[in-house]
């Protein structure tokens, strides 16, 4: 995973491809400036999103897992590798906890055992009350690609990115209804759902209090040092 700062070279977004997005503004709504509270971003980097965050003084960590997952073997993505898998595509400090996460339609992309696996590595590093962010098409087909999702204002995206659809039809496997996302995201509750005209499910979602899947306990860990940047 990589660390991002602000940068200044942040395209223009197009503005007739933005909605509104009640999640992502309940989303920002539970971030406390004064922690300065860690946001991790399983999509693509995009300037103008750390941008966004950073100004509500948030700390941003960019995992890019899609694009990660493609540049390895089919050998190491096979369901009896995936776990361990994700575990070397997604390295935690000691303690590192996260107070948000933005998956955007990463999960559309994955397999159910991937998402299975992903949560499995990320559910205890979420601090209690921590939301997430997920988007899933309800349309008949994917877009060939996922869209590259550009925070506007607190309460606005835009979804970059060609819409030709993949071929991939509905039935495919994906997680499409909540009752899937609830099964696959085990330590976290429903709390904002809506379907909006673009086809698009939006789901927020806040991780529960108490104990994680594995039994340890949740608790408040020492913040790191941010900012850095690495590679995949």
């Amino acid at each position: 995973m990589r660390w991002f700062s602000a940068s200044n070279s942040t395209p223009a977004p197009d503005q007739s491809r933005a909605h509104r997005s009640p999640a992502l503004k309940a989303l920002l709504d539970g971030l406390r400036p004064e922690t300065r509270p860690t946001v991790l971003d399983l999509g693509p980097p995009v300037a103008g999103n750390v941008a966004f965050l950073t100004a509500l003084s948030c700390r941003v960590r960019i995992a890019d897992l899609l694009r990660a997952l493609r540049a390895e073997p089919l050998e190491s993505r096979k369901p009896e590798a995936v776990g361990a898998l994700i575990d070397r595509l997604l390295p935690l400090a000691p303690g590192e906890c996260f107070d948000a996460m933005l998956a955007w339609d990463v999960f559309d992309y994955l397999r159910p055992d991937h998402v299975s696996a992903l949560m499995a590595r990320l559910t205890p590093a979420c601090r209690p009350g921590a939301r997430v962010l997920v988007l899933t098409s309800m349309r008949r087909q994917l877009p060939a690609a996922p869209l590259r999702y550009r925070i506007l204002g607190r309460e606005s995206l835009a979804g970059e990115g060609p819409l030709e659809p993949a071929g991939r039809p509905a039935g495919d496997g994906r997680t499409r209804v909540q009752p899937d996302v609830r099964r696959l995201m085990p330590g976290f509750s429903v709390r904002h759902s809506v379907l909006l005209r673009s086809g698009v499910q939006e789901y927020l979602l806040v991780r529960d209090a108490g104990k994680a899947p594995n039994g340890t306990g949740v608790s408040a860990a020492p913040r790191s040092t941010w900012f850095r940047r690495g590679s995949l």
